[in-house]
């Protein structure tokens, strides 16, 4: 983190800011409702006790990395698609009521007002969270409970993917940037990031924009091998066939594109494939769900919000 000028490793002390933002900005403790936490606790113990291997991510893992406070409505646990039965087997026995919200990706575990979201894969369908998340996870206490908290390499390459009108990530990557930098497995993030390296450069350079004195949080090699690979593309034709990828880090913003300009949807297709795996099927056939939402990944209607809060 940015150092102060006594030597202290805190963030930048920041002034006049409104109500509504130091509620977004506060480096402080992780706070949560009494009620709300009680549930958290439940939920985690539950999942602690049955064996099953999950990160917390969301708000608190950012937290964790940052020491920035953002308030939640939710409890963000990610899980391999192996373990999902499990986690909703275990959950349902503690008197969680669970729901299937979008088979490719999300499951809910609720007890109103409050609910849990256990997430075991992209919702654009490119990737299911693989090993990665638990074996460089890291201990932490939450609600009471020993936790593990996601990497902040896989938080990075989840965030790459979360451009939406209504929520964007650049602020969370940046600041992961800025106070893990240091530490990050840069190769592994770069190679998690495979084909899609273009969004990893075009963050670095938001973070560069953002914080011009700390470019040394970035080893220089990471640029260097990014721009490479840009300047390898310069002057090359690409494939005619008119496909979007805008979708895969906008569902709405790139509808149009979609539903008037006659562009292929490959969000559509990476999650149509997904859901075809036998991971994804197995989730689906499981008899643990009290619900299941209709899956309207397909055939949402530009412009309404989406049932979920993660849109990656």
């Amino acid at each position: 983190m940015p150092e102060t000028a006594t030597g202290d490793k805190r963030l930048p002390f920041l002034q006049d800011l409104t109500k509504e933002e130091a509620k977004s900005v506060t480096h402080g403790d992780f706070w949560i409702p009494e009620d709300e936490r009680e549930i958290y606790k439940r939920a985690l113990r539950t999942l602690n006790e049955a064996g099953v291997p999950y990160v917390v991510a969301g708000a608190y893992a950012i937290y964790e990395h940052t020491g920035i406070y953002r308030k939640t409505t939710d409890l963000d646990l990610f899980v391999e698609p192996s373990q999902v039965v499990p986690a909703m087997k275990a959950l349902r026995a503690a008197g969680f009521r669970t729901k299937l919200a979008q088979s490719h990706w999300l499951a809910k575990a609720i007890d109103d007002p409050f609910f849990v979201d256990i997430i075991y894969g992209m919702g654009n369908g490119l990737a299911l969270i693989d090993p990665d998340w638990y074996r460089h996870s890291t201990p932490a206490i939450l609600a009471a409970t020993p936790v593990r908290v996601a990497p902040a390499e896989e938080l990075i390459w989840h965030r790459l993917f979360i451009n939406e009108r209504h929520r964007q990530d650049m602020a969370d990557i940046a600041h992961l940037i800025l106070c893990v930098g240091d530490t990050l497995d840069w190769q592994r993030l770069v190679d998690k990031t495979g084909p899609h390296w273009p969004l990893l450069l075009a963050q670095l350079q938001m973070f560069y924009y953002v914080y011009p004195g700390y470019r040394s949080r970035v080893p220089d090699w990471v640029l260097a091998n990014l721009l490479e690979r840009a300047r390898a593309e310069t002057g090359h034709e690409l494939p005619s066939e008119t496909a979007t990828r805008g979708t895969l880090i906008s569902r709405f913003s790139f509808a149009i594109d979609v539903n008037e300009w006659g562009f292929r949807d490959l969000r559509d297709e990476a999650i149509r494939e997904m859901k075809a795996s036998d991971e994804i099927r197995a989730i689906e056939a499981a008899d643990v769900w009290d619900e299941r939402a209709r899956d309207t990944t397909e055939s949402e209607v530009p412009g309404e919000a989406p049932e979920e809060e993660e849109t990656a």
